[in-house]
């Protein structure tokens, strides 16, 4: 298994400024992990500092830490153009990061369709949007992935119809072993349906409770999921894992979002993750 870890992981240490991208590269590169995939998410910060995007190639390179994936938001519902625009330079930062896979949503992480006719309208004018970004992600010798993520594009069906539609041999799909909860699908569905179109994959685990206090995401099926430490939640890691292990060549990262305290949260996740994966 080719594991590493998102730098999603440390969003809070980032946040508060007690830790930058290099500093997250030299903690990966001394731990269990081999690579690290960059979570721009929903900021702007990379694309609008390309001396900070360089300084971190170089030192990843130079620490033997491969940033294999970047993450960034994206909303083409409408297939607009200016967004289009966007997406593709984000692309251009990924390939100055040295990444070879590109992963950005299509909608906002909570939105949903009303009804059928929205979905199909809807879907037809994202099919649109990706294959104009994964046209200039071959460009740059680089594969854009959608990951199953949020309410809309979610569940293995919606994802494989769409990896179909698109018709791109370069547009594949980023696999969270755990967010099709979120839409009432098991992960082991999610899993089966989605591994063999999968650039990369995703770990995280979950609590999952039929109710819960604040703070806890309820899901389309009506459960509550609160993230937490891999190997400490309800989801059947070692099953997943067997399942990631025929797949050896796609990279596995961790993607840490629980409320336990951070690095230490991360490190037991990864070890956990290597153990149950029966890689220890």
């Amino acid at each position: 298994m080719k594991l590493g870890v998102s730098s999603y992981c440390f969003r809070s240490l980032m946040t508060s400024g007690e830790m930058d991208l290099i500093a997250v590269l030299d903690w990966v590169a001394a731990s269990p992990a081999g690579h690290i995939e960059v979570a721009a998410m929903d900021g702007e910060y990379y694309l609008e500092n390309p001396d900070v995007v360089n300084a971190t190639a170089k030192h990843a390179e130079n620490i033997g830490v491969p940033i294999v994936n970047y993450l960034v938001s994206g909303d083409l519902r409408s297939a607009d153009a200016k967004e289009i625009d966007r997406l593709r330079r984000q692309l251009d930062v990924a390939h100055r990061f040295g990444a070879r896979i590109f992963r950005h949503d299509v909608a906002p992480w909570s939105w949903r369709e009303q009804d059928p006719g929205e979905f199909e309208t809807t879907f037809a004018q994202v099919v649109e949007g990706c294959r104009a970004v994964a046209d200039h992600a071959a460009e740059l010798g680089i594969t854009s992935t959608i990951e199953n993520h949020g309410f809309f594009m979610n569940g293995s069906d919606r994802l494989a119809r769409l990896v179909h539609a698109v018709d791109r041999p370069n547009f594949r799909v980023t696999l969270d072993l755990g967010n099709g909860l979120c839409v009432g699908e098991v992960p082991g569905k999610t899993a089966a349906g989605l591994i063999d179109l999968a650039a990369s994959i995703g770990v995280k685990d979950f609590h999952i409770r039929r109710s819960a206090g604040d703070g806890w995401l309820k899901t389309l099926a009506g459960d509550y999921l609160l993230g937490t430490i891999s190997g400490h939640g309800d989801v059947d890691l070692p099953g997943l894992l067997a399942l990631v292990n025929t797949k050896p060549d796609v990279p596995v990262s961790l993607e840490f979002e629980g409320l336990e305290s951070t690095p230490d949260a991360i490190s037991r996740s990864l070890n956990n993750i290597l153990r149950l994966a029966g890689a220890a």
